[in-house]
């Protein structure tokens, strides 16, 4: 887990293999009243913002069940580069005496709803673990080699002050392929997250590869708990995974679409 100062909760440390698996959660705003508080601010995004009180109930399942289970290893990670990275997440994990694995678009820092230089500065100097979510945060997938390389070496180049250890990265939208993750090497990447839900740790060139669990609106800390705690729950995520990626290579444009049209009514129905 995103943490340096328990004995039961750690950071990741892909050299250590005292632990049996690691669960990787992926997190990105979260919110005290309005979603509109931090990150991007079209609603389809809104799907990925988590409430404060709902997050720290998750940090809280998640901390008494690794003292219980020393073996199981959990990272709280968070994409985009929000605000609430530096106002509400890093507070409440720290209440807890963790750290987190903050992941930034670094096209975004300094502008409204997203963190400054500064803030990413005092992120890194409370022992929170810096990555690239890319540059402009586009789907990496339908650009050139070129402008792939681009996204990687222009976040990487900006976020190398703020950064201690191994150069870690998350891939945008979700979407990678050899290329991208080629790139990502070259740009000097060491260890590169995907939206895959696995806990099977792989390897690319010198990449190491982790999937990670999305963490959803609207999911209690029961529902993150499954995800700790239930293999065969795990499974199931994973070949809904699959199959969704079928659907998704079938639909090809139309698959947003029809996803941001599914969430919009399944909030509205609440």
């Amino acid at each position: 887990m995103g943490c340096y100062h328990t004995s039961y909760c750690r950071i990741s440390n892909m050299d250590n293999d005292r632990y049996s698996f690691r669960i990787c959660l992926m997190y990105h705003d979260i919110y005290q009243r309005t979603p509109y508080e931090s990150g991007f601010q079209d609603k389809k995004a809104f799907p990925y913002k988590i409430q404060a009180d709902i997050f720290e109930d998750h940090v809280k399942a998640v901390v008494r069940y690794c003292h219980e289970h020393p073996e199981v290893e959990v990272e709280f990670t968070f994409d985009d580069g929000g605000i609430s990275f530096l106002t509400l997440a890093a507070p409440i994990l720290e209440k807890y005496e963790l750290r987190g694995t903050f992941f930034i678009s670094t096209a975004y820092l300094n502008t409204p709803q997203f963190l400054t230089t500064e803030q990413l500065a005092e992120l890194a100097q409370r022992g929170h673990r810096i990555g690239s979510h890319s540059h402009t945060h586009p789907m990496l997938t339908e650009l050139t080699e070129e402008e792939i390389a681009k996204e990687w070496t222009d976040s990487v180049n900006i976020l190398h002050p703020f950064v201690t250890e191994e150069m870690t990265a998350s891939i945008p939208n979700g979407d990678g392929s050899v290329v991208v993750m080629q790139k990502a090497t070259e740009a000097g990447i060491q260890r590169l997250y995907t939206s895959i839900p696995t806990t099977e740790v792989t390897r690319f060139m010198s990449i190491q590869v982790l999937g990670r669990y999305v963490v959803l609106q609207g999911m209690s800390a029961e529902d993150v708990m499954k995800i700790v705690c239930n293999n065969s729950f795990r499974q199931r995520l994973y070949i809904r995974w699959q199959v969704l990626r079928c659907v998704k290579d079938c639909l090809g444009s139309q698959y947003e679409r029809i996803k941001r049209l599914y969430f919009r009514i399944k909030r509205e129905s609440k």
